[in-house]
This record gives C-alpha cells, sequence and structure tokens, in this order.
C-alpha cells in the first residue's frame, strides 16, 4: 500500500488529468511528480542495562508513518516516482553492539525459603524468606568491585537497622598470589563454615559468618603442595552477623567491637582432582567496649579439613579469653532487687561434621559444643541434615536440631525443631 501522501498526490493528478484532458484532448499531459515519504532521523540503540543476560533495547527505532505522526515531504532530485512503484525499503537498523564495560561485570543471586517446625516446646512454627540476595561482580585487569545487598520482609535480627543490609561491599586490588580488600568482609578465624544451613554454636555466639569494617589481605601460595593465608584489620564490627540475642556485642546498646587484628594460616595438600587436605592455625585479638568499660578479647583457633570426592570431614577448637558479652549465659534482671547479669571470660569452643554424596543426595552430620567456663555452663548441638540438589542451581535440604543447654540449675532446651529450607541461586 502507498503512503496516505502519496495516496492523495495520485488522486489529485488523475483528477487532474481527467479535467485536462476533457479541456485539451489534443494536448498531451505532463506527469505530476510524486512526493517522496520520509520518517525524521533515527536514533541509535541505547547501551544495555545491567540486569542479567538482557536483550540490547533501541528506545527510538523506526516507527511507521502512521505512528509518527506529519512527516516532512520533500521533492526528489531524480526522476519522478511512477505510479504503480513499490515503497521503498525502510532503512536498515543500526547494529547492537554490546557495551565493553559488560566484560568486567557479573551478576549473581539467589533466595532461601525457610521452614520451621519446632518439635518441643510451645513455640510455633513458622515459613519464610530467610533472604534474598544479589552478588554484584566486577573486574578491570588488577583490581575488583564485590557488592552483596541482603533482603526479606522483616529485620533478621533485633539489632539490624531494617529488613535490607549489605553483608559484604568492599573494592580489591590483587599483588601477585595476594588480594587486598577494602571495606566489609568476612573475618577469617578457624574454619569458615560446616556447609550447614542452621549452623552451631558458634555462629551464635558471633564467631563466624561475621562480616567488619577494615582491611584483609587473603592469598594462596603453591599448586599441589601449598598454604593459605590472610591477615585482616577490623577497625570496627559490621552490625550484621545472626548472632542471638545477648550472646554478642552487637546486642548491647551503644556497644561494639573494635580494633580486631585477625591472622590465618593453614598449609594443605592437593592430592588427584577431588582430593585435599588442609590444618591450620589462626589468631584474633579485639576490644570490646561494654557499658562497664573496655574489655581486652583474644582467640586462638586449631582446624582440619579432608576431602575425597563427594566425601568430607572437618574440626576445629577454639578457645577465648576475655569477656565480649556482659549478660550471657545469665541474663540480668531489672526486677527489685535488681539482678545484674553473668558473663565468661574463659570460653572454649568444639565442632566437629562429616557428609558423604551420593548423585544428588548428600548426607551430613554436624555437632558443635561451647563450655562457658566461668559460670560452669555448656550447650551441645546435633544437627543431623539430608539434602537433594534438583540441579546446579536449586536444592532442598533437611536439618533436625537437638540444642541443649546444662547449668548448675539443670538442663534445659534451647532448640528442638526439622528445619527444612529451599536454596535457589543463579
Amino acid at each position: 500500500m502507498y503512503p496516505p501522501i502519496l495516496r492523495s498526490t495520485i488522486s489529485l493528478s488523475l483528477l487532474a488529468l481527467a479535467f485536462a484532458g476533457s479541456a485539451r484532448a489534443q494536448e498531451p499531459a505532463a506527469p505530476a511528480p510524486a512526493p517522496v515519504p520520509t520518517v525524521g532521523p533515527v536514533a541509535p540503540a541505547a547501551p544495555r542495562g545491567s540486569a542479567p543476560e538482557p536483550q540490547p533495547v533501541a528506545p527510538n527505532e523506526p516507527r511507521e508513518p502512521s505512528e509518527a505522526g506529519p512527516s516532512a515531504v520533500a521533492a526528489p532530485d531524480t526522476a519522478a516516482i511512477a505510479v504503480g512503484t513499490p515503497e521503498p525499503a525502510a532503512p536498515a537498523k543500526p547494529p547492537r553492539e554490546v557495551p565493553a564495560w559488560l566484560d568486567y561485570f557479573s551478576i549473581g543471586g539467589g533466595l532461601i525459603v525457610y521452614y520451621y517446625q519446632p518439635t518441643s516446646g510451645d513455640g510455633d512454627n513458622n515459613i519464610s524468606v530467610f533472604f534474598a540476595n544479589l552478588l554484584l561482580d566486577g573486574k578491570w585487569e588488577g583490581f575488583g568491585l564485590h557488592v552483596e545487598p541482603r533482603f526479606r520482609d522483616s529485620k533478621l535480627r533485633s539489632y539490624f537497622d531494617g529488613p535490607v543490609w549489605l553483608q559484604e561491599a568492599y573494592g580489591s586490588a590483587s599483588a601477585g598470589p595476594v588480594v587486598i580488600k577494602l571495606g566489609k568482609s568476612y573475618k577469617r578465624l578457624g574454619l569458615f563454615w560446616d556447609n550447614s544451613f542452621y549452623g552451631n554454636v558458634q555462629v551464635y555466639d558471633g564467631l563466624k559468618l561475621d562480616p567488619n569494617y577494615g582491611i584483609s589481605a587473603e592469598g594462596q601460595l603453591g599448586a599441589e603442595l601449598g598454604v593459605d593465608f590472610s591477615a585482616q584489620f577490623f577497625v570496627v564490627d559490621g552490625g550484621s552477623n545472626v548472632s542471638l540475642a545477648n550472646r554478642d556485642t552487637l546486642y548491647i546498646p551503644g556497644a561494639r567491637r573494635r580494633n580486631a587484628v585477625v591472622g590465618r594460616i593453614a598449609p594443605r595438600y592437593q592430592f588427584g582432582e577431588t582430593g585435599s587436605a588442609h590444618v591450620g592455625v589462626s589468631a584474633e585479638h579485639f576490644t570490646a567496649d561494654l557499658p562497664t568499660g573496655e574489655q581486652g578479647v583474644t582467640r586462638f583457633a586449631g582446624e582440619a579439613k579432608l576431602t575425597l570426592g563427594t566425601f568430607g570431614i572437618w574440626a576445629e577448637v577454639l578457645v577465648q579469653d576475655g569477656r565480649h558479652v556482659s549478660d550471657f549465659p545469665y541474663p540480668g534482671s531489672s526486677a527489685a532487687p535488681p539482678v545484674p547479669g553473668r558473663a565468661s571470660g574463659d570460653n572454649r569452643y568444639a565442632l566437629a561434621g562429616a557428609e558423604y554424596g551420593i548423585g544428588p543426595l548428600t548426607l551430613r552430620y554436624n555437632v558443635s559444643y561451647a563450655d562457658y567456663h566461668d559460670v560452669d555452663v555448656t550447650e551441645l548441638m546435633h544437627v543431623p541434615a539430608v539434602g537433594i540438589a534438583a540441579n546446579d542451581h536449586l536444592s532442598l535440604l533437611g536439618e533436625y536440631v537437638h540444642w541443649t543447654r546444662d547449668t548448675n540449675e539443670g538442663e534445659v532446651d534451647v532448640d528442638k525443631s526439622l528445619n527444612v529450607t529451599l536454596n535457589g541461586h543463579f
């Protein structure tokens, strides 16, 4: 079909020809020049956004004349277009190019859906999104940027500022085998984690999965026989670990952990494609700003881990000298007469675990222990578990928790529950 302007012009020309033919039958009619339709300039395609694998977007792609509104009309500078000549082809779209900066950027993320079912006591069951997260990474030669925001419907812990927080956020620079991180990053004390979801006594005392603000130098030397090492200085704690009420400095209003010096060294041996073993020692010293004054706290940890294909076994011992809380395991009371809380400054911790994978199925068992020696209190947590991996991005984990506390007053249950998590990531 012809454009509206061309159809109108052709109709007027035919009427003019008919009128002229009736008036001057002997005089040949000259053909009228046909207009050339135009649509105005076309903007180039916009750069692609930062969403995962987006399709290129051209916000100003060419439109049909009926959509573009009034069009400029220009007379041809060559021969006129005869009636019946096909419409000129639309101009080719500009090539869609991937911006070069995307070569240095990656994005990932995921979520954990958590179902909790107590098996003793009066607690209620619950289901929630434990958190969703994004993993944003940029790399430019020897420099990098890492940001991990996490978010949920409500605050994860009462002392959090809100339901959204930064788990890690740092800039990095590589110098040979060493990576230097500046910002908020995880503390490296003892074994990093035990491959569970529910965790251990140590994480609920603020000893693991604990990001802090400062500088961290981490690296590896050697291949088959080598060593992992790290040296860290944190000006202040990160305020976003998963410790429970009164079990870490973060719960005390106005209190912080400051000036933490942490070091770790772990010789390792790699044998075959799926076998590895390491032993390690690490230490930490920091100042706890408590309402009763500053307290120096020192920790030492020893660790070992062996992996053979889908089988793994690990263990850790950790000792602490100094108080980092003021009223755990015995909270204070404001009733008359007020009772001050009691905390231990001589703590001993241990954990051990093992797992074995059979196809998509993983069997796992973890046990952790704490001895708050000053106040004669111990805690023991057993966590047997079964995991099923649907694929590399989706898995289901069921854990049974049996957590007890033994005091001079008797043994009490901290938690006995079934915990099921659906973990998805991309």
